[in-house]
């Protein structure tokens, strides 16, 4: 086992034994199943040059490095595209672990020679030990702990195929490591915004930038709430409104809610006209209230259409499952005469009209209707969705039980957003 730190500042000599330079630095090429590492920088009293890593053989005493031919007949290694540097890119930089959705600095990082005496990449080592491995201190400080009976340090390794590069921009040079995200896009929205919250607001707005936007719009919904405005503010504003669209509308009014009036005015001005509308409407109503707690996405239809009509059109639509435990019934002007459930929906026949198997005592509660008596009925009528209707009894969005619940648990344990409802696509249909 070897590790970049053991090998940085060892000696090359040339052929002839004398101090040719030291190792600076190491230069990895992409490679299956392991990245490669196929050059190696020398500084010399003349400068650092960039040495193939085949032209190098390590001496049998460890301590240091032999050209493998005379200096005049190693070509220069021409660094490629896609190559990027250990020290620059890697240590001591942030990076993201994918396995376990954290961000932690690369103290040192791992090597493995491989049968043909190449140097694979094999991972990063964020914990303590690589701090001490660098200060010449990890055999002086394990004796001692023996000595003293104490626990070793554990040894913390993150595999690179568990690795997500956080690129760092330093000042004057353009930035060589090419970061695709492709692994970290892979993760659960969920683990995303897990990951979202740790980095620093450069680094948040990086990957942000990246993410499709639909996976951003469940991450951002997912992240903590006030890291969830800092990110927006970050982002370019064209960017933030069009993640705000992919949104369903009562999440991005509680992110909008959050932010000064000034920034939220300015995105919503950049939002589409009809995603706009929707979020203005619910950032009209206080919080605790069924119109602050409801979405308005949910699937209503006329009484005159038959169950198969019906069912096609929850095809169609594709809505969430969390706004489909109901099938909401609206006259002409959308004032609510009925509600169908999936069981009656199902084993109707198919052109049998919904009027004639509608319950019309729809149980709902009033758009100014507080927590608990939302609650109240939820508990009262044992129900897992409720319509949330104006004073003239005009269907205005629902509120489904957990929205409810989340009201009456201590803010600390209350789940985000989106992990009550992701990625809503419930639709009104037929009006």
């Amino acid at each position: 086992m070897e590790y970049l730190t053991q090998i940085l500042g060892k000696i090359v000599l040339d052929q002839s034994g004398e101090r040719f330079g030291k190792i600076a630095e190491a230069i990895v090429s992409p490679s299956e199943p392991l990245p490669i590492i196929s050059a190696l920088q020398v500084r010399t009293e003349d400068g650092a040059m960039f040495v193939p890593a085949d032209m190098i053989d390590a001496v049998s005493n460890g301590r240091e490095f032999r050209l493998a031919r005379p200096i005049t007949q190693i070509p220069p290694y021409m660094i490629g595209e896609h190559d990027f540097s250990l020290v620059r890119d890697v240590l001591d930089k942030q990076i993201v672990d994918v396995h376990d959705y954290r961000v932690v600095r690369v103290n040192d990082i791992r090597l493995e020679r491989l049968k043909d005496g190449r140097l694979a990449l094999l991972g990063v080592d964020p914990g303590v030990r690589g701090v001490l491995r660098r200060l010449g201190l990890e055999a002086a400080v394990s004796g001692l702990g023996k000595l003293l009976h104490l626990p070793a340090a554990d040894e913390h390794f993150i595999s690179w195929n568990d690795v997500e590069s956080l690129p760092t921009h330093n000042a004057g040079e353009p930035l060589k490591l090419k970061v695709s995200h492709e692994k970290l896009s892979k993760l659960h929205p969920a683990d995303i915004a897990d990951v979202l919250n740790q980095l620093d607001p450069a680094h948040r707005k990086e990957v942000l930038e990246t993410l499709d936007l639909e996976t951003a719009a469940i991450a951002l919904s997912e992240m903590d709430d006030a890291v969830q405005v800092s990110a927006l503010r970050n982002l370019d504003e064209e960017r933030a409104a069009d993640i705000l669209e992919e949104m369903p509308a009562d999440e991005a009014a509680d992110v909008l809610g959050d932010m000064d009036k000034a920034h939220r005015d300015e995105l919503l001005g950049r939002m589409d006209a009809e995603d706009r509308e929707e979020v203005e409407e619910l950032l009209e109503y206080r919080d605790g209230t069924a119109g602050g707690m409801m979405t308005n996405e949910y699937v209503a239809i006329k009484a005159d259409f038959t169950a198969q009509q019906t069912i096609d059109t929850l095809r169609a639509l594709e809505p969430e499952a969390e706004t489909i435990y109901y099938v909401y019934v609206i006259d002409h002007d959308e004032h609510l005469v009925g509600v169908i459930s999936l069981r009656d929906l199902i084993v109707a026949r198919a052109d049998a009209v919904v009027a004639d198997f509608m319950i019309t005592k729809v149980r709902s509660v009033r758009i100014d209707a507080d927590h608990e008596e939302i609650a109240h009925t939820f508990e009262r009528y044992k129900m897992l969705a409720l319509p949330v209707v104006d004073e003239d009894n005009v269907l205005q969005g629902i509120v489904t039980i957990d929205d409810s619940l989340e009201q009456l648990l201590p803010a600390d344990w209350r789940r985000r957003p989106s992990q009550r409802k992701r990625d809503r696509k419930g639709q009104e249909a037929g009006v």
